[in-house]
């Protein structure tokens, strides 16, 4: 029996309505201990404040000039125009080879003997 009465219980502590007046009295009405209730919907008390914590961080870098580019990401930038103007340069060939190509087809086609 006291190898029982040795281990220490943990009961749960209920609040009595009076405990509750005296808190609400001393520190003053709190929604997160249930002491106050909510006026405005949750969705409108997360929302305003995940605004106020988004502005704040915002006020943080407002002020920093842009972060200049190092030498890997000038070096990526450069490739992606040579890249991309490698590309438009290639369809304007290809664009070229067809319009040629039709021009032939049509100097040579039956049709054009009757024009």
């Amino acid at each position: 029996m006291e190898d029982e009465s040795s281990h220490s219980i943990k009961l749960v502590n209920f609040v009595s309505e009076q405990q509750l007046d005296e808190a609400k009295r001393t520190r003053g009405e709190r929604i997160e201990d249930g002491t106050a209730q909510r006026d405005r919907p949750l969705y409108e008390i997360l929302k305003e404040n995940k605004d106020k914590k988004d502005a704040e961080f915002n006020e943080r870098f407002k002020h920093r000039p842009p972060k200049a580019l190092d030498e890997d990401e000038t070096e990526f930038l450069d490739k992606l125009v040579m890249v991309k103007g490698n590309m438009n340069d290639k369809w304007r060939m290809r664009k070229l080879n067809s319009c040629e190509v039709s021009k032939q087809l049509l100097q040579h086609s039956p049709m054009s003997c009757l024009n």
